[in-house]
């Protein structure tokens, strides 16, 4: 008989809910958002109502489903099932998610922290298959990644580890929401992009951006900096050469940190690593170790936004 599972991607901008087989195979699969301005209460109950939903479009009812696995952003203790608390969601503090799922559906639930569930996902269907050293980077809203050493997941003391957006990258840098100074976060994330932009302009810095988004200068995105600095605005291209920039001191980081074989970059802004590629590899060539760089490849990662759930379902597999 078959067995079925639930994987679930908590984010600060959306909510990923998948039903997959002992195959890793999804079966349904659904993408709501976030709206972190709710509250935890509202976001938690949304959450529920779309696991039901989620079996239901899979053909299957709840007790069909023998484990759920909710990947979180933030910080988390996996070992007691608690989201500590969450930058991108603010009141999400001390929440004890494994035992509210477990209450409500009696099914077992584990928690994992969201980037070493991708980076696990990446590794064993992505392009990291294969390898035995990976490192996976998503910049998305936030920063962050994780890494397999030697073919097992380095998750640290408390599955915290390899948090790359918090890392120091402009010791003399504006203040993080996490409490450090000059965070790689604060310079190159979806986030970071978009505030830096809407900030310039509000400043009265000249730029073809809102023509070019055909949207008031608080709905600009990160996407949008992108098409406007492909149309040679300059702003925006300022503002992806700085991203580059930053992103290319914090790989050369990595690479000196771990020797990896591949580090794939995922999440939203990866989506456009065409406009700064050569850039950044040219700051990583420049920073980080030759004898390193010579045996690592730089990807695209290719879960994309099914990865949180693929994730849960790779480790999953490897655990039954």
């Amino acid at each position: 008989m078959s067995k079925f599972y639930c994987g679930i991607d908590l984010g600060g901008t959306k909510i990923c809910i998948g039903i997959f087989n002992e195959n890793c195979d999804i079966l349904a699969l659904k993408k709501i958002k976030t709206n972190a301005t709710i509250g935890k209460e509202e976001i938690i109950k949304n959450i529920k109502s779309s696991i039901l939903e989620t079996c239901l479009e899979a053909n299957i009812s709840i007790n069909d489903i023998s484990k759920i696995g909710i990947g979180s952003a933030g910080n988390i203790d996996s070992k007691k099932g608690i989201i500590n608390y969450v930058v991108n969601l603010p009141d999400f503090i001390n929440v004890p998610i494994k035992d509210i799922l477990e209450n409500e559906f009696k099914i077992e639930t584990e928690l994992y922290n969201d980037a070493n569930v991708a980076t696990y996902g990446e590794y064993k269907l992505g392009v990291g298959k294969g390898s035995k050293n990976f490192v996976y980077m998503t910049v998305s809203t936030g920063i962050g990644g994780g890494v397999v050493l030697n073919g097992e997941l380095y998750e640290g003391a408390n599955s915290n580890a390899c948090e790359f957006g918090h890392a120091t990258i402009d010791y003399k840098g504006e203040k993080c929401r996490c409490g450090n100074y000059g965070c790689l976060d604060n310079l190159a994330s979806g986030t970071a992009i978009r505030k830096r932009a809407i900030s310039e302009i509000k400043k009265g810095r000249e730029s073809r951006i809102l023509e070019i988004a055909k949207k008031s200068v608080d709905e600009i995105k990160a996407e949008d900096v992108f098409k406007g600095a492909e149309l040679n605005d300059e702003l925006c291209k300022e503002i992806v050469s700085d991203l580059a920039f930053y992103l290319g001191v914090g790989i050369s980081n990595i690479i000196i940190y771990y020797n990896p074989e591949i580090i794939a970059i995922g999440g939203g802004v990866s989506k456009s690593l065409g406009y700064f590629y050569d850039d950044m590899m040219k700051i990583i060539k420049e920073r980080t170790l030759k004898s390193s760089l010579s045996v690592c490849s730089i990807k695209e990662a290719k879960l994309k936004d099914n990865i949180g759930v693929m994730g849960i379902a790779a480790l999953f597999k490897d655990n039954m």
